[in-house]
């Protein structure tokens, strides 16, 4: 639970309100965590799941029940995640696993495509219309919930409609727009900021031994996402992260006729999964442009970025990583969306 109570640290506002719900009786049936990717979402629902079952003090880490929270052993929390599709079956225990082991980790499957399938759902379904089997409520944490199936997303809808009286059900999600609006107006949303800096450079620190000069600039960069500082680590993410740069610097010097192979690059050598975090990578340079922090591009394209409406920019970019989750072509709209930054066609 240390990852958990550091994210209430950088969430004060939000974990202010769960604790006021909670010892009101107001706390509804089923909520929406919602915000930018890597604000600790996930880590938050476990850390309700243990403010609503802990047998001491709020969230106390050290009773059974926040013990077996900690290790996703709890027999009343149920956290569902998504995996691939083809051996969902086997691939459940291996992300639990790795979950147990470290709650920051990401990558178990590589770039293969993840959903959340029915089955999950129905399991689930049926697990919480029994009675709790030792705390007082069930708890459903549904990370990354806008990857659910359709599927899977009207099956749930069901138990949204008449959520069980002894169960908290949690939706996950950086994009409220893949969930059905249905789902979205049955839930309750509690919007996440940004982690502070300091928050995510003490994560870094604490929980991957990263020393605190490495760790600040890290956090810097990050831009308070934590799971973005954290895969600052990793090396494919770094050719990642360089790619969108050099993407943003041919963009910004008005190279445009380079942009359609960049697109087909990109197409080819990532999958739909990882073009959406090289999309969201090229929306952290535009910001860092913003913020006048490291930006990882040319001085001249710093210089040109002073002349251009950066908001719209992303907002373009957002536009882009959209239609990629409805299955658009990768290729034709990365193209579409680098020539319309440019301002140029060919």
């Amino acid at each position: 639970m240390a990852a958990a109570n550091l994210v209430a640290k950088g969430q004060p506002r939000v974990f202010s309100m769960l604790e006021r719900m909670i010892s009101t009786g107001t706390l509804p049936a089923s909520l929406l965590f919602t915000g930018p990717e890597g604000s600790g979402k996930e880590l938050a629902a476990m850390r309700l799941a243990a403010l609503l079952e802990c047998e001491g003090s709020a969230a106390c880490g050290e009773c059974p029940p926040c013990r077996s929270i900690s290790t996703l052993e709890h027999p009343d929390v149920y956290p569902v995640y998504p995996v691939p599709s083809a051996d969902r079956e086997k691939s459940i225990p291996v992300i639990i696993e790795s979950r147990r082991e470290d709650f920051l980790a990401r990558g178990e499957f590589g770039a293969r495509a993840r959903s959340i399938g029915i089955g999950q759902i129905r399991a689930v379904m049926e697990k919480i219309s029994r009675r709790p089997f030792s705390g007082p409520r069930s708890v459903v944490a549904v990370m990354e919930a806008n990857l659910a199936t359709m599927e899977a997303q009207n099956a749930f809808l069901k138990v949204l409609e008449e959520p069980p009286a002894s169960s908290v059900i949690v939706l996950v999600t950086a994009r409220t727009d893949l969930l059905l609006p249905t789902i979205v107006s049955r839930c309750s949303e509690i919007r996440f900021d940004p982690l502070p800096d300091a928050v995510t450079a003490e994560a870094l620190r604490t929980f991957l031994s990263v020393e605190s000069g490495e760790a600040e600039r890290i956090a810097a960069i990050a831009g308070g996402n934590l799971q973005r500082a954290v895969r600052l680590l990793d090396e494919r993410f770094l050719g990642m992260r360089k790619d969108a740069a050099n993407i943003i610097g041919l963009v910004l010097e008005g190279k445009a006729r380079q942009l359609p192979a960049e697109a087909e690059a990109a197409a080819h050598n990532y999958t739909r999964e990882e073009v959406a975090e090289l999309l969201a990578e090229m929306t952290a340079v535009m910001r860092n442009l913003l913020r006048g922090v490291e930006a990882g591009i040319a001085p001249e394209a710093v210089s040109a970025a002073s002349s251009r409406d950066i908001p719209v920019d992303i907002g373009k970019i957002s536009a882009a990583s959209r239609s990629l989750g409805r299955n658009a072509d990768i290729e034709l709209t990365l193209a579409q969306l680098l020539l319309d930054l440019a301002g140029k066609w060919y």
